[in-house]
């Protein structure tokens, strides 16, 4: 299991998506000195709160990171593999496509706040969704492996 490249780059982006949690992804400065830094952990900060666009981005991180463990579990099942981490890579863009459009903090009282974008959460999904279809590429090379031995035989 572990000696195949597929669960490798499998392992690859259950590592970034924990790494996700704590990369910033926004910053928010404000006038009076320390900017809030804003990651894939609810925001904990008097007056500012987490936005349901946030909550779902780390609804959608957890469930990429739990589909990734699993698909690694699921060598017996090269098809459903390949098949889910086709959702992987789905995941990751969606996940990339909220980070750049959904405001993560708001003011308690209900007005949204202007934050600078960080690379840093761009870099890291885009690196999943490299390591995901290579993952889907392998498993692929495996299945036609397998197709070619059963042939031969």
């Amino acid at each position: 299991m572990i000696q195949r490249k597929q669960t490798l780059f499998l392992l690859q982006v259950a590592f970034l998506s924990l790494s996700l949690l704590f990369v910033p992804t926004q910053f928010i400065d404000f006038s009076h000195g320390e900017p809030l830094i804003a990651a894939l952990i609810p925001v904990n900060y008097p007056g500012y709160m987490s936005t349901s666009g946030h909550f779902a981005a780390i609804a959608l991180n957890a469930v990429g990171l739990i589909l990734a463990f699993t698909t690694i579990f699921l060598f017996k099942k090269r098809e459903l593999q390949v098949k889910l981490t086709y959702g992987l890579i789905l995941i990751y863009v969606i996940l990339t496509l909220m980070i750049a459009f959904c405001p993560f903090v708001a003011k308690a009282d209900g007005l949204t706040v202007e934050a600078s974008k960080h690379p840093f959460g761009y870099i890291i999904c885009g690196v999943a969704v490299i390591a995901a279809f290579l993952a889907a590429r392998f498993i692929k090379k495996d299945i036609e492996l397998l197709k070619s031995a059963d042939r031969i035989r």
